[in-house]
């Protein structure tokens, strides 16, 4: 969707529009969701008015144990929407499905508005709530515990690369195996909190998912199924190299496969990068090796039949190498060795 069509579809705000006017704002079924987000109880009958003014007051009250979820991706957004608004009396930002997707995670929460004003995208944090959240963020004990969550998130995702899934007892038992967990806020809750407002993973009650994942329930059925191979064990540097990445390092067979690509088939470097990375997903995902030949075929319009014998075992080796979901983050290949 390119630029302008983001901003054709937001609901029109003005620079000066208070907290109750960018609550009014928004239609009852968006203040519902936002009640049901933090969890309010006890005013779900109320009308559209009472329900505001409800928000304003528990919204508030709560702002510093919300932002105690946070990781510093999520409060330098936050940090620069409030410069913005003291600066120019709002923020404006180039719309993206990046920032639209972080600023809709906000806006849910009842924290961040934006909409569109002289067909520009504006973002606005009503002024009573950034005096208090730079006040909640100044404090050092709310500093700490951004940069543990930096940690617990870090070694969430970078685990939830190698598994797909991570349930609660997985996430915990990946996060203890890395750092010191401390007892102030509980891990999942940052983690959850987290999927919230990623590109990269989402949440389905207290499973961490990553994005990519095509059938969370059929990978805990065959994990479940597979009770006596225990989980693979990345290290902590290989986890770290994942969160980086996007991806686990590739082994030798997968570089092997990228070799090919580039020196046989002429694919650029970052062609051919973008290709392993994407079978790596769909092999993830149960793809089977002669589909990844069909789509060389036709969206690479790779002659599959040059070398054919040659291309098929790299395949079969990049497919055998390649970490799987439903394996507990083994390879095909390592599976076979195990039942040997």
């Amino acid at each position: 969707m390119n630029k302008n069509n983001w901003v054709g579809e937001l609901n029109y705000i003005e620079p000066n529009y208070d907290y109750q006017k960018l609550l009014a704002n928004l239609t009852k079924k968006e203040l519902t969701e936002t009640r049901k987000l933090w969890d309010f109880h006890g005013i779900s009958q109320l009308n559209k008015a009472a329900l505001i003014e409800e928000l304003i007051k528990r919204i508030n009250d709560n702002l510093e144990s919300w932002i105690l979820l946070l990781g510093s991706d999520q409060i330098e957004f936050l940090k620069e929407i409030i410069s913005r608004c003291e600066n120019y009396s709002a923020a404006y930002f180039e719309l993206n499905e990046i920032v639209y997707y972080i600023a809709d995670y906000f806006q849910a929460r009842g924290v961040v508005f934006f909409g569109r004003h002289q067909d520009t995208a504006l973002f606005l944090i009503p002024e009573e709530l950034r005096f208090k959240i730079k006040s909640i963020l100044n404090k050092k004990s709310v500093q700490k515990q951004i940069k543990l969550n930096d940690n617990y998130i870090k070694y969430a995702v970078g685990s939830a690369i190698y598994y797909g899934v991570l349930t609660p007892d997985l996430l915990y038992e990946s996060l203890t195996r890395y750092m010191k967990i401390e007892e102030r806020v509980d891990p999942l809750d940052v983690v959850l909190e987290y999927a919230q407002s990623s590109m990269i993973a989402y949440s389905i009650g207290p499973f961490f998912i990553v994005t990519a994942v095509e059938d969370a329930r059929e990978i805990l059925i065959e994990r479940e199924s597979r009770s006596g191979l225990d989980y693979f064990i990345p290290s902590k540097k290989a986890v770290e190299n994942a969160y980086q990445k996007g991806h686990p390092s590739w082994n030798l067979a997968q570089r092997r496969f990228k070799k090919k690509l580039i020196k046989t088939y002429k694919l650029s470097a970052e062609d051919a990068e973008m290709l392993i990375f994407n079978f790596s997903l769909l092999i993830k995902n149960n793809i089977s090796t002669g589909e990844i030949i069909r789509i060389l075929a036709e969206s690479f319009e790779i002659d599959v039949f040059e070398n054919k014998d040659e291309l098929i075992q790299l395949i079969n080796d990049f497919h055998n190498n390649t970490r799987q979901w439903v394996l507990k983050g083994h390879t095909p290949a390592e599976v076979y060795t195990k039942n040997k």
